[in-house]
């Protein structure tokens, strides 16, 4: 696992404090304790595998948990040197100056990357291929629902319908999903959910007969997903600080529109060389594959064979432990059990109320463009089905683009001194009217081009919803982040439930496109806009058993990280 034997000593040095002897110079008391720390390195290094390694580092993350007795001996020597004992504690902040991304090249360069970069980017990397394969088998339907539709004679209505089934999944899983996030860990409870996803995904081909199974199918695959962003919340708010928070948040999130990317281009592409069953197959598929991935690697706290430094993510998994608990253990006080969920607390706060109601908004215009587009490029502009799902990309791959912009932007401001509301609002101001500017621009023209790149552009904006809405959970409240999503989420899954089949009864009765599509989207991006920048807010919440900064003192940067 370690690259070398200088490696992994400079890697457990720095995570206890101190430093290797061939680093640096460190006093005769860290020194005996490095030569201590030293001496069982060179014995795990010499007396296993590779796979016993890997049987070491999952070892070494349990034991760190339980105040093993190397630490004990880091602790007892800091006291004795009076060092603060929080340095016998890991750095909330990892020392990664070690490390820089860079471009691979080749595939070397792609392993040298993957074994090179910090553990908790491991994590992301991860989470972040959930994200893809969950709307992969989202989408598919998108475009599977129209030689569905013609095998089975369904109507415009009957296709939405379908359509929307996903959502009634998706609903009922949110706060589940946040609750047992919370408790057990989003890397136990994402897994979980990919797993009842891909096999509700799998089914499909096989039993899906009619339009009933289908339907049921369906609902399954959203209760599985349903789970996914509340479970990744969570290991963002375990694996990373707030100075990290935006990128990784709109990182991971962007998963979901690469996973638009692939699923309405593939799917396509395997429907005119087989039929639409193969896609269900194939995308349930690789679920499948991802969970087992992802269960090794969490497992691990993001640590591979042949890591370059020892660094795993501790705390992934059961009670969270803020730097406040952290620092009561230091002081040998007790930590007080967690008080019951505060769900009243929750509905009843003013910036919670208003965070529900922007989520809905922003998925309105997400979800009813995502599930029609196909079909209105094939009706309305008369496209073949492949061209139309080509067409389709380019909305999730401009999102996916401004995502690597918007992410950093918002971080950046945050550093120079900006408020983290003020931020919050900015970014969800552009992520709303953004869209409903190219919507109403596209309505009035009324010209296909102009459409295809005005719906582009405006979707493409919407991704400043990573550092606006996305963020803000963990912003109120870093402990209860993916409960809180689960509830916003709930209230965002409804247009899925509402919107979709909706819109297919606008377009059945109205025949026109735009206003069935782009009005009610418009409307709800204003409103969102305008509920956000009254009621919302990017500063912590004193909910019940949610460590509080001192007065005066700014939220450490630990308290939403697993560092």
């Amino acid at each position: 696992m370690f690259a070398a034997a200088s490696t992994a000593a400079r890697g457990d040095a720095r995570a206890h404090g101190g430093a290797s002897t061939s680093v640096r110079r460190v006093s005769s008391t860290w020194a005996s304790v490095g030569a201590r720390w030293g001496r069982e390195t060179r014995v795990v290094r010499e007396g296993t595998d590779a796979r016993g390694m890997r049987r070491r580092a999952r070892g070494a993350r349990v034991v760190v948990d339980a105040a093993s007795e190397e630490r004990e001996i880091v602790r007892k020597a800091s006291t004795r040197v009076g060092v603060s004992r929080s340095r016998s504690i890991e750095p909330e902040i990892p020392e990664d100056e070690d490390w820089e991304f860079e471009f691979p090249k080749s595939p070397g360069d792609v392993t040298t990357l993957w074994r090179g970069c910090p553990s908790r980017y491991r994590i992301l990397f991860v989470t972040v291929f959930a994200f893809v394969v969950c709307n992969m088998d989202k989408v598919n339907i998108s475009v599977a629902i129209i030689p569905m539709a013609r095998d089975f004679g369904w109507t415009s209505t009957q296709a939405g319908f379908i359509q929307s089934a996903f959502f009634y999944g998706f609903a009922v899983s949110q706060l589940p999903g946040g609750f047992l996030s919370t408790k057990l860990g989003g890397t136990k409870v994402l897994p979980f959910g990919m797993l009842i996803l891909s096999l509700a995904t799998l089914v499909i081909p096989v039993f899906g007969v009619d339009e009933k199974s289908i339907f049921l199918a369906r609902v399954l695959v959203g209760l599985g997903e349903g789970v996914a962003p509340s479970a990744a919340t969570d290991i963002i708010a375990r694996s990373v600080s707030v100075s990290e928070r935006s990128r990784a948040v709109g990182f991971v999130f962007s998963g979901f529109n690469l996973g638009s990317v692939l699923g309405l281009g593939v799917a396509p592409i395997l429907i005119d060389l087989t039929n639409w069953r193969t896609v269900f197959a194939i995308f349930g598929s690789c679920g499948l594959v991802w969970s087992a991935w992802a269960m090794r690697v969490y497992g691990d706290g993001g640590m591979v064979d042949e890591s370059k430094n020892y660094d795993p993510v501790e705390g992934l998994q059961g009670r969270r432990v803020f730097t406040i608990d952290k620092k009561a253990m230091e002081r040998g006080e007790a930590i007080p059990e967690d008080p019951p969920i505060p769900w009243g607390e929750f509905i009843s706060n003013p910036s919670v109320r208003a965070l529900m109601y922007v989520h809905y908004c922003q998925n309105w215009g997400f979800y009813v463009l995502l599930a029609w587009l196909p079909t209105y490029f094939t009706d309305e502009l008369g496209v073949t089905l492949t061209n139309a799902s080509l067409l389709t990309l380019l909305p999730p791959l401009a999102n996916v683009a401004m995502a690597s912009v918007s992410g950093p932007t918002a971080d950046k401001l945050i550093r120079t001194g900006m408020d983290i509301t003020r931020v919050r609002k900015t970014m969800q101001a552009v992520a709303f009217l953004g869209p409903a500017t190219a919507m109403s621009t596209a309505a009035v023209l009324d010209q296909p081009v102009a459409t295809v790149g005005l719906l582009t552009l405006g979707i493409a904006l919407g991704a400043f919803s990573y550092a606006g809405l996305y963020s803000n959970h963990q912003d109120l409240s870093p402990k209860y982040a993916s409960i809180l999503l689960g509830m916003t989420n709930t209230c965002g899954a409804l247009p899925g439930v509402i919107g979709v089949p909706l819109t297919g009864y606008l377009i059945r009765e109205t025949g026109n496109w735009e206003l069935s599509m782009f009005l009610p989207a418009i409307f709800f991006y204003i409103t969102g806009t305008a509920v956000f920048a009254k009621y919302g807010s990017g500063e912590r919440q004193a909910f019940s058993g949610q460590p509080m900064p001192l007065p005066g003192e700014s939220p450490e940067p630990s308290d939403s990280g697993g560092h």
